[in-house]
């Protein structure tokens, strides 16, 4: 009787090592600016999480003390806003770089803020994209 040869399967890379990796990058990220850490704590999504960590950390690397407004910002004055939102980055695959640059940063009232929610203004997307 003739022995069957092992079949030869495809190697593919592990989803969990995938997965593993990226918790790591987040965690690097979180270590290097901890109030990151409370924005994307409630993301489930581990790309997602990873992208938000990645605007976020860009956005925190990016000189807001000269924008105008910086001076009144606090939880009931001005909040930082994305003119082009995180969430819309990450629908239509735009880089962290873009969405976290200084270009895309404004500092509005937390009353506008608020009202805005993840709402994308066609000028303002031609202007900064």
């Amino acid at each position: 009787m003739l022995r069957k040869l092992p079949s030869r399967k495809k190697v593919t890379k592990n989803p969990i090592s995938n997965r593993l990796k990226k918790l790591k990058l987040i965690r690097g990220i979180c270590k290097k600016t901890p109030k990151i850490t409370k924005k994307i704590k409630n993301l489930k999504d581990v790309d997602k999480k990873l992208y938000y960590a990645k605007v976020w950390y860009i956005t925190e690397s990016q000189p807001i003390h000269m924008l105008e407004g910086f001076e009144l910002r606090s939880f009931r004055g001005n909040h930082l806003d994305h003119i082009i939102p995180i969430s819309y980055g990450w629908k239509n695959k735009i880089s962290p770089e873009k969405i976290g640059n200084i270009k895309n940063l404004q500092f509005i009232p937390w009353e506008e803020n608020y009202k805005k929610g993840c709402k994308v203004d066609e000028n303002n997307l031609k202007n900064i994209l």
